[in-house]
């Protein structure tokens, strides 16, 4: 049986973000703190790496792929490009 999420046995892992404001109001931070799996019923199952404290804001979204990067003026650079400045 094939899940919508796709990958292996149907399922794909799905990103649990934690969104964290910023102290100076610029554009809130995703921070990944975990994955979450869609179940055979139609569920999710989520398995946190980190527990956020300073937020009760979380987002499940599909993974970004590594070649993709984050968005121009984001939250950062891939960390290749974080050692060469």
């Amino acid at each position: 049986m094939t899940d919508s999420n796709g990958g292996p046995n149907g399922r794909k892992p799905l990103a649990v973000y934690a969104v964290l404001d910023r102290k100076d109001g610029g554009k809130p931070f995703w921070m990944k703190i975990g994955a979450a799996f869609t179940n055979r019923d139609g569920s999710l199952s989520v398995l946190l790496d980190a527990f956020p404290t300073s937020t009760n804001r979380l987002q499940i979204r599909e993974q970004r792929a590594p070649e993709e990067g984050r968005p121009a003026g984001g939250n950062g650079a891939h960390r290749e490009e974080e050692a060469q400045t």
